[in-house]
């Protein structure tokens, strides 16, 4: 099982932080990316909103670095509630009526041969 990522709440914030870090100075790219012990192009993936997950630990020291609570910038998300663990082998509802009858009126996107023809209740 793979732990959890944490989630940047706001680029935004992460920028600012940067500017007014602790050490007196602005904080670069660079410089974050060398007191934290990763690469610059992922600290420029979380600014650019490219990657917008770390590791726990990563996040940790992201924060200790800035000197802010992790919860200021990174956030946990719920879990899915549909789906997660699924086997796969059971359809639902909405999955049966997907695949419905083709005489019922449902085309998919282009997937048609002629014109489509007016919206049809079910009987």
């Amino acid at each position: 099982m793979t732990p959890a990522r944490l989630h940047l709440t706001d680029s935004y914030v992460l920028r600012v932080l940067m500017h007014r870090a602790p050490i007196g100075r602005p904080l670069t790219i660079r410089g974050l990316a060398e007191r934290v012990g990763i690469s610059k192009s992922k600290i420029h993936a979380l600014l650019s909103g490219e990657r917008a997950t770390v590791t726990p630990e990563i996040a940790r020291r992201i924060c200790d670095v800035l000197g802010v609570h992790v919860g200021a910038l990174f956030f946990e998300p719920l879990p899915t509630p549909m789906g997660v663990g699924d086997s796969g082998g059971e359809r639902h509802e909405h999955e049966r009526a997907v695949d419905a009858d083709e005489a019922r009126g449902s085309q998919e996107l282009g997937g048609h041969d002629g014109p489509i023809g007016p919206y049809r209740r079910r009987p």
